[in-house]
């Protein structure tokens, strides 16, 4: 048995990028959803910290020129296979670190979906973010980020075990057992996560630490401003997919 405890958050999803889609329910909402918000901007997407490209590829097949960027290669080679399988040829994938991403491209709509947003702590790199997202928007493009709920105080959440949502091939076994915890003080949730695999009897247990510093709306709006921002919005239509995931989304144009 292998036990791996990854350092960095990189690691941490090179660790989770064989299995990590077992646990999403199926995406088609929120595919839906990002078409028709880019529907009032253009054709030409950015999916920033796209992970394994799911979601990337269901835009490209509704018509959308998608580019992904993600910093981790085991993710990037998961979203460049599913690319290749399921055919589709509008879709461009990028290694790199989105803090410092340089494209010869700019963009409709550029998006970061399931609150990966919440990664970056410091207000460096997150300025930094919206700074680079700014620079490869196109005049009256839009950001829009996917973020979860404040909650109202702290709380401290027992170990729970997450077993995968979509069917596991024959030979594979997989689950994760967490325990959270939110900080009103630091704005920090606090995830420790333990992801066991087992594949044809070899065995491969994680464990690592999840830091994601959350915000309010005033405070992701004042980020926004800082770097040029313009009409910075809450998605304020009905949408089954936000409540099923308990997320919400603000929009800011160039």
């Amino acid at each position: 048995m292998k036990r791996r405890r990854p350092a960095s958050m990189k690691e941490i999803y090179a660790l989770r990028a064989d299995t990590i889609d077992y646990f999403f329910p199926d995406r088609t909402k929120e595919i839906k959803l990002w078409a028709k918000l880019a529907s009032d901007y253009g054709k030409d997407i950015l999916h920033l910290m796209c992970g394994t490209g799911e979601v990337m590829v269901g835009l490209a097949k509704l018509g959308y020129n998608v580019t992904g960027v993600d910093i981790t290669g085991s993710m990037v080679y998961e979203s460049k296979e599913r690319v290749e399988k399921e055919g589709v040829d509008n879709i461009d994938i990028v290694k790199e670190d989105i803090r410092y991403l340089r494209l010869d491209k700019r963009f409709d709509l550029i998006f970061i979906s399931t609150g990966d947003f919440h990664h970056f702590l410091d207000k460096e790199d997150i300025l930094s973010v919206l700074t680079r997202a700014y620079a490869h928007l196109k005049e009256g493009g839009a950001l829009a980020l996917e973020l979860f709920h404040m909650p109202d105080k702290d709380f401290k959440r027992e170990e729970k075990v997450f077993k995968p949502i979509r069917e596991t091939p024959p030979g594979l076994e997989v689950w994760k057992r967490n325990a959270s915890s939110y900080h009103s003080k630091t704005k920090l949730l606090e995830i420790k996560e333990d992801l066991h695999v087992e594949e044809e009897g070899n065995i491969t247990d994680g464990e690592y630490e999840i830091q994601l510093r959350l915000m309010s709306e005033d405070e992701i709006g004042e980020f926004l401003s800082k770097v040029g921002f313009e009409n910075i919005k809450k998605y304020d239509q009905d949408s089954s997919y936000l409540e099923e995931a308990n997320t919400w989304i603000v929009i800011a144009e160039r």
